[in-house]
């Protein structure tokens, strides 16, 4: 396939030195019509594999129904930025950190239950580096409670957030206060005024599946209103991106792109949904808390 797998190969440090790759059909150990019938059908990354030996990043990673070029969309062609009155329900997620940042995530849901990703923050700077490295978004930013919470007020304006979700673990760890007492990221926001809900459920592969339900479509037919993800996510939320097409959940908390995954997975366990509009906007489900 050309632009995948080459021809010839040159070696810039053997003088002379050359390798030539023959076409399929001139391997003498491979039926080439069989394969192309058994892979007529087959997805790029499938063929590359099959194929041509191209491993590809779908194999590894948690979401491999997630795909750049399909689930990945221009900012402002997302629906209800084109069009303010397409209706959709909006969510948002927390997952703070200690010493480190904390990552927050937006997503507007649809009446046909499409979550559309719009929204992240931080999103100055690379979250996650090649090679699981921490990248320099991650870093601490001397925020406080109130900081976060008017960083969140001035992204969001005048929208209409329906929940809010957050790590019940670390939400609810509590801290001693001299004068206060016990009290949490969740107490402390309340007293903020933004009442944030602690994610229904810590299962992780739950979580996870639930998002990977969401990424799929037959993508041997063709891609259209009815079949399609049920996943779409601004191109402007590239710190989401990176983390969906690099997430394996194999290296615990060490894993430089946990963060925007989990997010998205306490979203996915609070089964977030479209809310007809003519339900009472100020309320909310019934949730349990700490």
């Amino acid at each position: 396939i050309n632009g995948y797998v080459p021809d010839v190969q040159e070696s810039l440090s053997m003088e002379s030195t050359m390798i030539y790759y023959a076409h399929t059909a001139d391997n003498p150990f491979t039926d080439y019509k069989e394969f192309l019938r058994l892979n007529k059908n087959a997805d790029k990354a499938t063929f590359l594999a099959r194929g041509f030996g191209v491993p590809t990043k779908s194999i590894a990673g948690v979401f491999p129904g997630f795909n750049k070029e399909i689930n990945v969309i221009e900012h402002d062609k997302l629906p209800s930025i084109k069009n303010p009155e397409y209706p959709v329900t909006r969510y948002m997620a927390i997952d703070p950190g200690g010493s480190k940042s904390w990552f927050m995530l937006w997503i507007a849901v649809d009446a046909r239950g499409c979550w559309w990703v719009y929204r992240e923050f931080p999103d100055d700077d690379d979250w996650a580096l090649p090679g699981n490295k921490p990248g320099p978004a991650q870093k601490g930013r001397k925020f406080g409670v109130k900081d976060y919470v008017d960083a969140i007020k001035t992204a969001e304006g005048d929208e209409k957030i329906f929940e809010r979700y957050i790590d019940p673990r670390m939400g609810a760890a509590e801290t001693q206060s001299k004068d206060d007492g016990a009290r949490t990221i969740i107490s402390d926001l309340d007293d903020l005024d933004m009442t944030v809900i602690p994610a229904s459920g810590v299962d992780i592969e739950n979580g996870l599946q639930l998002i990977n339900n969401q990424l799929a479509w037959d993508d041997k037919r063709p891609l259209d209103s009815v079949n399609a993800p049920r996943l779409m996510v601004s191109d402007r939320c590239q710190n989401f991106i990176y983390a969906m097409s690099e997430y394996t959940a194999k290296l615990g908390q060490t894993e430089a792109c946990k963060d925007p995954c989990d997010a998205a997975r306490y979203m996915a366990v609070s089964d977030i949904q479209f809310m007809d509009a003519k339900a009472d906007s100020k309320a909310q489900r019934s949730t349990g808390v700490y």
